[in-house]
C-alpha cells in the first residue's frame, strides 16, 4: 500500500461510516460509542477506562469480538519460548500459516524491513496458567501459539530474537490471518502501537484501517500515540474517554468537538506560515483559521511585518514555491484590496483575501452592537461596557479598535474581537478556510 493509498484509506472510512448505521453503547453517565461506526480509536490518562471499556465490550459482544491485548500476549508468548527449546522442531511438523503478499507489504511498511524471507507458524501448545491458555484460544479448543522465521540481509533469526516492536507487528497480523475468513468482527485492540516508533504507528493505523474496511469489521482501539490521536482527530474518528467527579467513565468525541483530544497533544510542528498586512488582520486570520480547523491553527504561524498590503505583494511576487516545501506559506490581503493583486506566478506561493470588501478594523468595528456578547468575553457588564461604547461612537475604525484596546487590554481585545466575528459569520469563515488551504496547496 502506497502513501497515497494510505491517505486514501481515510476517504474511504468517512464515506463507509456515513453509510453506517448504529449501535449505541453505553459507556457510563449517559455517554455513548457507536459500535457501527468502522473506527474508533480511544485515548484518556492512564486510569480513564480504556482497557476497562475493551473488556466491556469483548463481554458484550460475545462471538463478534476479537479482543487483542498486545501487552499481555506477547509476554506470555516470550515467557512460553524462554520454557522450551522445542520450537524449530515443532515447525518442522507444520506448513507456514503465512504471511500473504499483502501482509508481507504491510508487516515490511510498519516495521521498516525489507525481508529476504519470513514464515509464520501456528503451533499447537498449552500454556501451564488455564487463564493463559485461554487468550490463546482463538477460533477453537486448541491453545496456538505464534513463531515466526525471518531472513533478513541474510541474516536469519526467529520470534525469539525479535525486539518488541518488531514482534508484537507480526504478532498482530498473525492474528489477523488466522480470522481472515471472518465477517463483521468488532476487532478490538489493547494499545497495538505500543511498542512502535512513532514513525511506524501512521502505516499501522492506515493498515489496519485497510484490513477491517475490506473485510466489513469495526476497529476500536485504545492508544496514548500522539500521532494516532491527532490522526483520527482530524478524521473525526477519535473518542476521549476521562473520570468524572462520581468516578464514573464517560466518552467526550471528536465529531462533536475538534478540540476534545488537546489535553493529550504537544503543540505540533508549524507547517504553515500565514502573512498578513498588519496586528488586526493576523488576528482575525487566525480566528478564522482556527473557528474551522482549531488543530491546524495550532501548526500555523500568523505574521505581519509592515503597514499595509507593500511588502506582501513583494512577497507574493518573489517568494519561490519549492515542489516539496516542508513549511507552507500564503498571503492574507485586507478584503478593501480585492481587485489590485496581480496574477499568482508559477512556483509562487498564492494570494488570499480576508472576508467582505472591508478593512479588517471595520468588520471588529461592525461588533458594537453586540453589547451581550461582547461584555462576556471583554469580562466586563454590560453596564460597564455601553457607555464606553458610547464614548467611542463615531471613530475611525483603527481608533476604534485601539481605544478598545486600551481599556481592555489590547491582547484580549484582538483575541474577541476577531473570535465573535468569525462565530456570527460561519459561512463567510469557512469560504476564507478553503481559499487558504487551495492557496497552501
Amino acid at each position: 500500500m502506497r502513501a497515497a493509498k494510505e491517505a486514501a484509506v481515510w476517504g474511504s472510512l468517512i464515506k463507509a461510516r456515513a453509510e453506517a448505521g448504529s449501535e449505541p453503547f453505553e459507556v457510563g453517565s449517559g455517554t455513548t460509542i457507536d459500535l457501527a461506526r468502522p473506527c474508533t480509536v480511544l485515548g484518556g490518562r492512564n486510569g480513564a477506562g480504556k482497557s476497562r471499556l475493551l473488556r466491556k465490550l469483548e463481554a458484550h459482544l460475545g462471538d463478534r469480538a476479537l479482543l487483542v491485548d498486545l501487552h499481555h500476549l506477547t509476554e506470555q508468548a516470550l515467557i512460553l519460548y524462554r520454557s522450551r527449546d522445542d520450537f524449530d522442531a515443532m515447525t518442522d511438523e507444520v506448513d507456514p500459516l503465512g504471511p500473504s503478499d499483502d501482509r508481507l507489504k504491510d508487516i515490511q511498511k510498519i516495521v521498516g524491513r525489507s525481508y529476504d524471507s519470513i514464515d509464520w507458524f501456528s503451533l499447537e501448545i498449552e500454556p501451564d496458567d488455564p487463564e493463559v491458555a485461554d487468550r490463546f484460544r482463538w477460533l477453537g479448543d486448541q491453545s496456538l501459539i505464534p513463531y515466526f522465521r525471518a531472513t533478513y540481509r541474510g541474516h536469519s533469526y526467529t520470534s525469539k530474537d525479535m525486539g518488541l516492536g518488531e514482534f508484537s507487528v507480526h504478532f498482530l497480523f498473525w492474528v489477523l490471518e488466522l480470522f481472515r475468513e471472518e465477517q463483521g468482527i468488532v476487532l478490538l485492540l489493547d494499545e497495538p502501537d505500543a511498542y512502535l516508533p512513532p514513525v511506524g504507528v501512521h502505516s499501522l493505523l492506515a493498515r489496519l484501517l485497510h484490513v477491517c474496511l475490506k473485510r466489513n469489521w469495526s476497529l476500536v482501539l485504545s492508544t496514548h500515540s500522539e500521532e494516532m490521536i491527532a490522526l483520527a482527530t482530524y478524521n473525526q474518528g477519535f473518542t476521549l474517554l476521562q473520570v468524572n467527579e462520581a468516578g464514573e467513565t464517560t466518552a467526550s468525541h471528536s465529531t462533536d468537538d475538534p478540540m476534545v483530544a488537546i489535553s493529550l497533544l504537544s503543540r505540533p510542528p508549524v507547517d504553515s506560515i500565514v502573512f498578513a498586512e498588519d496586528e488586526s488582520a493576523c488576528a482575525l486570520a487566525r480566528a478564522l483559521v482556527a473557528a474551522v480547523d482549531p488543530l491546524q491553527v495550532r501548526r500555523t504561524v500568523f505574521l505581519w511585518g509592515g503597514d499595509g498590503d507593500g511588502y506582501l505583494k513583494e512577497l507574493h511576487k518573489h517568494l519561490p514555491k519549492p515542489p516539496q516545501p516542508e513549511v507552507r506559506f500564503a498571503y492574507a490581503f485586507d478584503g478593501d484590496q480585492r481587485g489590485t493583486l496581480g496574477a499568482t506566478k508559477d512556483k509562487r506561493w498564492g494570494g488570499v483575501f480576508l472576508p467582505t470588501d472591508e478593512d479588517p478594523d471595520e468588520l471588529m468595528q461592525s461588533l458594537a452592537s453586540e453589547v451581550a456578547a461582547l461584555a462576556e468575553r471583554l469580562m466586563t457588564t454590560e453596564e460597564r461596557l455601553r457607555p464606553f461604547l458610547a464614548s467611542i461612537e463615531g471613530e475611525d475604525c483603527h481608533d476604534w479598535v485601539n481605544k478598545l484596546g486600551e481599556e481592555y487590554g489590547r491582547p484580549l481585545v484582538l483575541q474577541v474581537l476577531p473570535a465573535l466575528w468569525a462565530e456570527l459569520h460561519p459561512g463567510e469563515t469557512q469560504v476564507f478556510v478553503e481559499e487558504l488551504r487551495a492557496a497552501w496547496s
